[in-house]
C-alpha cells in the first residue's frame, strides 16, 4: 500500500506543471482521474514524438491516471466533473486564474458541495493585475525569475535552463503542500485551498544567488559551468569528455592538488585560500584545464574516487538512465501501453521503509476510462450512450464494452 492510498484526486489540467504533481500523487497510491477536454491535454498533440498518434511528451508523466473526456461547456459535463469532485480528496488545476470559477469548478463552488476537499491552484503569475490573465509556461518564467541571467557563459546570451525547471519545482512544492494539507485535514476535518504559482517558485529557487545579490546589491551573472563562490568547482575537458570536480574546502584542495599530480600548488601564494583562488580564477581555471586533459574521464573518476575527491563524470541523458547506478535505483519501471507496447517511465524517487512507491499503470489513452468513471457515478448504459453521443462525453472508441457508444459519437469526439 502506498501512503496516499485511499486517497482520491481529480486531476483539472494541461501541459506539464500539475500533472506532474499528479503523477507523484499516483505513484504513492492515490487514485488519479485525469478531466480532459474532448482534444485531450494539449500535450497530446504538442512536440514531435509520436507513435500512432500517441505522444511520447505525455507519456513522460501521466503515468498510473485514469482519462475522462469531457466537454465541461456543456451542462451535463460540468455535472460530471462536479460529481467527481463531490466525492474527491484533492482537486488540482493549472489553468489561468478565474477559469475554473468561470467553469464552476472554482474552490469556493466545490468547497460548498465537499468542506473536506484540499483544491490546489497553480498558475503562472498569480493573481497580481496585469500578469493574472497573461500566458505564461516554463521558459517565459524561466526567462523573467532569474534563471537564464545567471545560467550560460560569462558574457554570452541567456540561456534556458535545459529541463523545465520553473515547472518541475513548482510541481514538488505542490506535492508537499497537498501532502501537508491532507495532514492538516487529519487534525481539523477541514480543507482548504493551496496557491501556487511559477514566478515566485523561481525566487524560491535562487538560494544562492539571493544570498549573493543581498550581499553585494549586485545581480549575479551567469558563470558557466563555475561555481560562483567556490574555486576550483568546474566542468573540465579530459582527453575524451568532460568531468566536474572542485575542492569545497581548503582541506580539500589539497587532496584535489595532490590527487592531479600538482601538490606544488597547494600552498601557491595564489591559490593557498579559496578567496585567492576566486581572484586568480581565470588563471587557475586555465592550468587545470591543461591538467585535466592529459587522461579520459573514467580515469580521472577513479584517481579522484581513490583520493576521495568531490567529482562526477558528465552524462548525457542515454549514459544517465543506462548507468550502473540509475539501474541499481530501480526509478525507471517499464509498463505496458496499447500503443507504445513496453514504455519506460520514471517513479517518483522516494523510499519508505513501510510504505510502496510504485507506477501503477501506463499513461492512458484519451477518454480510455470515461466509460467505467461514469458507470461508478451511477450512470446508467443508456445515460452514458446518451452522453457519448451527444459530444458531451468522449470514450476510446475500442474501449472494452463501449464499442457501440463509440459508434454513436461517430468518431474521435474531438
Amino acid at each position: 500500500m502506498g501512503p496516499l492510498s485511499g486517497i482520491k484526486v481529480i486531476e483539472i489540467a494541461h501541459w506539464l506543471v500539475a500533472p506532474y504533481c499528479a503523477n507523484m500523487l499516483s505513484d504513492l497510491g492515490a487514485e488519479v482521474i485525469k478531466i480532459e477536454p474532448l482534444s485531450g491535454d494539449q500535450v497530446r498533440s504538442s512536440g514531435s514524438y509520436f507513435k500512432d498518434g500517441e505522444s511520447y511528451l505525455f507519456a513522460a508523466y501521466n503515468h498510473g491516471k485514469q482519462s475522462i473526456s469531457l466537454n465541461l461547456k456543456d451542462p451535463d459535463g460540468l455535472s460530471v466533473a462536479r460529481d467527481l469532485c463531490r466525492k474527491a480528496d484533492v482537486v488540482l488545476e493549472n489553468y489561468r486564474p478565474g477559469t475554473c470559477d468561470r467553469l464552476g469548478l472554482g474552490y469556493d463552488s466545490l468547497q460548498r458541495l465537499n468542506p473536506a476537499l484540499v483544491y490546489c491552484s497553480i498558475s503562472a503569475f498569480g493573481d497580481t493585475p496585469g500578469y493574472a490573465q497573461r500566458p505564461g509556461m516554463d521558459p517565459i518564467v524561466q526567462g523573467m525569475g532569474g534563471a537564464m541571467s545567471v545560467t550560460g557563459e560569462p558574457g554570452g546570451k541567456p540561456v534556458l535552463v535545459g529541463i523545465p525547471v520553473a515547472d518541475n519545482s513548482t510541481a514538488y512544492l505542490a506535492f508537499g503542500a497537498i501532502c501537508g494539507a491532507l495532514l492538516e485535514r487529519e487534525r481539523t476535518g477541514r480543507g482548504q485551498r493551496i496557491q501556487l504559482n511559477l514566478i515566485d517558485t523561481m525566487v524560491f529557487n535562487l538560494s544562492t544567488r539571493f544570498g549573493q545579490y543581498v550581499a553585494s546589491g549586485q545581480s549575479p551573472s551567469a558563470m558557466g559551468s563555475q561555481h560562483a563562490e567556490v574555486v576550483p568547482y568546474q566542468a573540465f575537458p579530459t582527453s575524451d569528455g568532460w568531468l566536474m570536480a572542485g575542492a569545497q574546502s581548503d582541506p580539500a584542495w589539497s587532496a584535489f592538488c595532490t590527487a592531479i599530480g600538482r601538490p606544488d600548488l597547494i600552498d601557491h601564494p595564489d591559490y593557498r585560500t579559496n578567496p585567492l583562488r576566486v581572484k586568480h580564477r581565470s588563471r587557475l581555471s586555465e592550468l587545470l584545464n591543461g591538467v585535466f586533459a592529459q587522461k579520459p574521464t573514467e580515469e580521472w573518476c577513479a584517481i579522484l574516487t581513490e583520493h576521495n575527491v568531490l567529482h562526477g563524470p558528465i552524462w548525457n541523458i542515454g549514459e544517465l538512465v543506462n548507468s550502473d547506478l540509475i539501474r541499481d535505483h530501480g526509478i525507471i519501471e517499464q509498463v505496458d501501453h496499447a500503443v507504445f507496447g513496453k514504455l519506460p517511465v520514471i517513479r517518483t524517487p522516494i523510499a519508505y521503509s513501510a510504505s510502496r512507491v510504485k507506477v501503477q499503470g501506463p499513461p492512458p489513452l484519451l477518454g480510455e476510462h470515461s466509460v467505467d468513471i461514469l458507470r461508478k457515478l451511477g450512470r446508467t448504459e443508456e445515460e452514458i450512450a446518451d452522453l457519448i453521443a451527444r459530444k458531451v462525453v468522449y470514450a476510446k472508441p475500442d474501449q472494452s464494452g463501449t464499442a457501440g457508444y463509440a459508434r454513436q459519437a461517430g468518431g474521435s469526439g474531438a
